[in-house]
């Protein structure tokens, strides 16, 4: 039996408020090259999610940030948006070779609660 990298779904954004600036935990993923987020919201929140990038991001051995590192944001070619209701969806990233990923949302009016989380494998 042949070993394959994978890890089982984790959150990464718990009762997130979307009148702010929402950035997930990072994820290392230097051993997988498909990650997916599910994304799901409550409310009435108008605003805009983004997928950032990293091989400059670092850990010290206890999980704390050694280097925060430069952040790039994914050109995806389609990506849910909170337009003024509670709703959901999934970004599905293939073929990706960062070390590390991070979801960010980005708000322009209203207000609610985010939930998001992640998984990865190689494909």
């Amino acid at each position: 039996m042949s070993s394959r990298p994978i890890f089982s779904p984790y959150k990464v954004i718990t009762s997130g408020d979307m009148t702010f600036t929402v950035t997930s935990d990072v994820t290392i993923i230097q051993n997988l090259s498909q990650v997916g987020y599910d994304i799901s919201w409550v409310g009435t929140p108008t605003g805009a999610f983004s997928v950032q990038i990293s091989n400059t991001y670092s850990q010290n051995s206890d999980g704390t940030v050694k280097n925060p590192g430069n952040w790039t944001s994914l050109t995806l070619s389609t990506t849910p948006t909170a337009s003024g209701s509670p709703g959901n969806g999934y970004i599905d990233i293939d073929a990706i070779s960062a070390y590390a990923i991070r979801l960010v949302y980005t708000p322009s009016s209203g207000s609610g609660t985010l939930q998001a989380t992640i998984c990865g494998k190689v494909s």
